[in-house]
């Protein structure tokens, strides 16, 4: 029991500063960040101290700092992640791409995704996505 309740006392002490250091958040940024506690966290953010996360984490830095690239993967997928623009409406993808803009960029190791094998087919995929 004192193990989960000290790793959700860091949890949460690691959102509040990330959040502080981002400042305050407008509306749209506040509607992103719930969209993205909603739907984006479980993949993109670690579920417990030192675990490995699924998907790559998301900053302000992702796509370049490039929105409509950003907004275009959240609506439409990738090879590893869903489409989201059944779930969302336009302005609900702008919200989260408007909210991941606050988030800063970590620099640790835990914020990759995990490694796993990856096929000759997926990986000439990426590299067209790349391109």
């Amino acid at each position: 029991m004192i193990r989960v309740v000290g790793g959700l006392v860091v949890v949460v002490l690691a959102s509040s500063a990330a959040n502080a250091q981002s400042g305050p958040l407008n509306d749209a940024q506040h509607q992103g960040r719930a969209l993205f506690n909603q739907s984006c966290r479980v993949c993109h953010t670690p579920p417990a101290l030192n675990a490995p996360l699924y998907g790559p984490a998301l900053s302000q830095d992702t796509q370049r700092g490039r929105d409509d690239v950003l907004a275009e993967i959240i609506a439409e997928g990738s090879p590893r992640m869903p489409g989201f623009k059944y779930q969302f409406s336009p302005d609900q993808i702008t919200a989260i791409v408007a909210y991941l803009r606050t988030v800063p960029a970590q620099q640790s190791a835990s914020s990759q995704p995990t490694a796993r094998p990856v096929s000759a087919g997926e990986r000439e995929r990426q590299q067209r996505e790349a391109d």
